[in-house]
């Protein structure tokens, strides 16, 4: 049967990114406790049936979170649980549906055929067998066995690892000095500033539904300074514009980059705010952005709200976040936020590359390197109109788009991250060889294998030490420059 370090390990693995070290520890060991029916002198009872944990562990599950346990501990512990019957049935039958089907056995093999030519190959056959719980005498439960220890030490280290380095970098950040001026009670604070030095950038395109309802909200706020940049809309979304006393003009360029591009060569004013004009974004917001642009080069509008994005969209977000926060060295919550309020000449001095959606994300990556960035929460509503973002395709366009950015902005610590990515192959197969070795004698195991491993250990830690330098001089990069302009 599976061992239990392996039972422990895949659920440590799928609950770890969710709930944190600690909690996943608690969700490994839960999926351990359908072995308990060894004690009954049984083995693979109704305990390994999913029917039977399920209608056990949801009313326990509810209960437990109205007691205060979060529903995403709660959840990923039921399937933590069902995780135990999962894997029995790939190695022997197991009554993971008993009492309405017999026990079954999935047996899956693949691999490759080494002969004249490389071919895979592939058999899936699933067998059912009666129902036998009769009382055992004796039974061998390993704690592990070597057929699967390499993959139960992968699946329990690389999380393990990898909370550690969020945690040493999370500690890092907050133990960082910040040294502040010398306050002066005779000093007043800078005048906040007001809407006559901002102008509202409207990238368009087609938004007839939505364009005179914005534009008059825009009004009501006390917004002058209007920008309409229109992508030669067929739906007389410029005439609206017009008629609601907006400047219009039309994009040179092609997509929304192209309207940032165009906005830039006539702003004259000293900051500039963008802003969707599908009413999603309420102009009532726009003071929350300009509270904090004296000290930022950059105000991006965290989306919150019950209308914020749909689940998909959100983790679309979420992914897209983490790579640009992992490859920058940033905490952003919402680098693609169509509102934010950016100092106009910090912008000016960029060269937009970008040809789509994916220019919010370069205006900050470009911001992030080379000036301050924060955010501040935003509402977010449902939009009117047609829908033009396509979450699957421009989310990857996007998260190709960062991988390039940082080529561009810090390419030391994107090829270094992805030196680093060979540790985990490199410790699998030097550990494998290894253990062959030592296991089973020099006849067993690969030289050739192990010096791989080996090589690509190496160079992932060389690659892991590299990238923690390139950190550490992007941060103090930004720190001079931030001392510079203060100056």
């Amino acid at each position: 049967m599976p061992d239990l370090l392996t039972h422990f390990a895949v659920a440590f693995a799928l609950t770890s990114p969710f709930l944190g070290i600690r909690k996943a520890v608690v969700a490994g060991v839960l999926a351990l406790l359908p072995d308990l029916d060894v004690l009954f002198h049984v083995h693979r009872s109704i305990t390994h049936s999913a029917v039977v944990l399920l209608l056990l562990a949801l009313p326990i599950a509810y209960l437990a979170h109205r007691g205060g346990v979060g529903v995403r501990f709660s959840f990923l512990a039921v399937v933590s649980l069902l995780s135990h019957p999962i894997l029995d049935t790939l190695q022997d039958y197991t009554p993971i549906l008993y009492p309405f089907f017999d026990p079954v056995f999935v047996d899956v093999k693949a691999g490759f055929l080494f002969g004249g030519s490389l071919e895979p190959y592939f058999d899936l056959s699933v067998r059912t067998t009666t129902v036998d719980f009769t009382p055992f005498t004796s039974i061998k439960g390993p704690l592990v066995v070597h057929e699967t220890l390499p993959l139960s030490l992968a699946l329990i280290i690389v999380p393990l690892f990898y909370s550690l380095s969020k945690t040493r970098s999370a500690k890092a950040e907050r133990n960082q000095v910040v040294e502040l001026p010398p306050s002066n009670p005779l000093e007043h604070d800078p005048p906040p500033v007001s809407p006559n030095d901002v102008t509202v950038v409207i990238p368009t395109l087609n938004e007839r539904e939505a364009i005179g309802l914005v534009l008059e909200e825009l009004k009501q706020e006390g917004y002058v300074n209007i920008l309409v940049v229109d992508g030669y809309s067929t739906d007389g979304t410029p005439d609206i514009a017009r008629e609601k006393g907006a400047l219009v003009v039309t994009q040179h360029g092609p997509g929304k980059a192209g309207a940032i591009k165009t906005a830039l060569e006539l702003v004259k004013t000293p900051y500039m705010l963008v802003m969707d004009g599908d009413y999603t974004y309420d102009p009532k917001d726009i003071k929350r952005l300009l509270a904090h642009a004296q000290g930022y080069d950059e105000v991006i509008g965290m989306r919150t709200g019950p209308q914020s994005m749909g689940w998909l969209h959100g983790l679309g977000n979420r992914i897209i976040n983490k790579v640009f926060n992992l490859l920058f060295g940033v905490g952003l919550s919402d680098v693609c936020s169509g509102m934010y309020l950016v100092r106009t000449e910090a912008l000016k001095g960029a060269d937009l590359r970008s040809r789509g959606f994916n220019v919010e994300v370069e205006i900050a990556a470009h911001l992030c390197s080379y000036g301050k960035v924060t955010e501040v929460p935003i509402n977010y509503r449902r939009r009117i109109g047609k829908k033009k973002l396509q979450t699957f395709r421009d989310g990857v366009r996007i998260v190709t788009s960062v991988i390039s950015l940082a080529r561009v902005y810090n390419p030391l610590f994107l090829f270094s991250t992805l030196a680093f990515t060979f540790v985990i192959p490199g410790a699998i197969l030097t550990v494998w060889e290894l253990y062959l070795r030592y296991a089973y004698g020099a006849g067993a195991w690969s030289m050739g294998v192990a010096w791989l491993g080996l090589i690509l250990l190496i160079i992932g830690l060389q690659g892991f030490t590299a990238a923690t330098i390139s950190l550490m001089l992007k941060r103090m990069e930004r720190r001079i420059v931030q001392t510079l302009k203060g100056e």
